[in-house]
């Protein structure tokens, strides 16, 4: 018998949780053989003045031509999300949104859908996200012209991921965990994640970055809140915190974690205390802040520019097993 039909069933036999890790642990796999054989680099060009705006801010709010939006949402197995691309003038990139645990989002998904290809555009908001994970062979430079999208998950570094917001339909609720999915291995992922490779290269207008593609793209783990005062920013706050994995073993000391105002995650978190840890799904996302310190401050420490990528995770949801 071929294999594809072999693999088809026993996937049919397979119970939703056993499914979802054998979906979790191929991905993860995938990962690792294509970065493990790539030494592919992609570079990014931002406006100084993008990089001013939003290094502190957890979330953006643009008027977003859609050219193309998924059929219906993921299965849940494969993330539940529901994917739109397009153009916002404010961004000045290739965009993709992903509105998450989309199956219950039904009328988003609807407006989403009415407004694909009308050339009007749609009201999103989300939290912002600059990562590698999704891009192609050519540089992306912030608002120089390209073209429009036929597909749902074309080339790009920027994502506004998750969408908290379709015009009025607000979707905070959205942030849990997607019932079914499995994150990434906070093991696998954070060692990965802290030692991206990056070089920085500050102009007087700009600032690019050079760093490796095919990047891991969500991770469960446990966050212990750190001693720091929280950050709170207009639209959420930044928590300093360590990650660990699921046993308990330390990963990362100090990661700064980003929570949408007013979402589950957010509200939590505002009253968990110094050392109390949280079982959660993040997702990550270069921390523009700590881009914008190294250059600025690279004339007496060049060497700062080529130091790790610096990253911050965004919360998306928190288990109910709190630890």
């Amino acid at each position: 018998m071929p294999p594809r039909p072999v693999l088809k069933y026993v996937f049919l036999v397979v119970p939703l949780a056993g499914c979802a890790v054998i979906v979790r642990e191929a991905k993860q796999d995938l990962i690792r053989i294509r970065a493990a054989g790539s030494t592919e680099e992609i570079t990014f060009t931002l406006k100084k003045t993008f990089v001013e705006a939003y290094k502190n801010r957890v979330t953006i709010d643009v008027a977003l031509t859609v050219g193309k939006a998924d059929a219906k949402p993921h299965p849940a197995v494969f993330d539940g999300d529901f994917h739109l691309a397009g153009r916002a003038p404010r961004i000045g990139l290739p965009v993709v949104a992903e509105i998450q645990n989309a199956a219950s989002e039904t009328e988003a998904v609807d407006r989403v859908r009415r407004a694909e290809g009308s050339d009007q555009p749609l009201k999103i908001a989300g939290a912002w996200r600059i990562w590698s994970e999704h891009v192609g062979s050519a540089a992306e430079i912030q608002g120089e012209d390209f073209k429009s999208t036929a597909e749902t998950n074309p080339d790009h570094v920027f994502e506004i991921h998750p969408v908290t917001r379709v015009a009025e339909i607000g979707l905070l609720e959205s942030l849990r965990p997607v019932e079914g999915y499995r994150p990434g291995r906070a093991d696998v992922i954070f060692r990965s994640l802290e030692k991206i490779p990056c070089r920085i290269l500050p102009g007087a207008a700009t600032t690019t970055v050079v760093t490796r593609k095919k990047q891991f793209i969500d991770a469960e783990f446990l966050l212990e809140v750190g001693k720091e005062r929280h950050q709170v920013v207009r639209d959420g706050r930044f928590v300093t915190a360590a990650v660990l994995d699921l046993k308990g073993d330390l990963l990362a000391p100090k990661v700064r974690m980003v929570f949408v105002k007013g979402s589950p995650p957010e509200k939590i978190v505002r009253s968990v205390p110094a050392g109390s840890r949280l079982h959660v799904f993040g997702l990550p996302r270069i921390n523009l802040a700590e881009i914008a310190s190294r250059a600025a401050r690279s004339g007496d420490q060049p060497e700062l520019l080529t130091r790790n990528l610096p990253y911050e995770i965004v919360i998306v949801g928190v288990y109910e097993d709190r630890k």
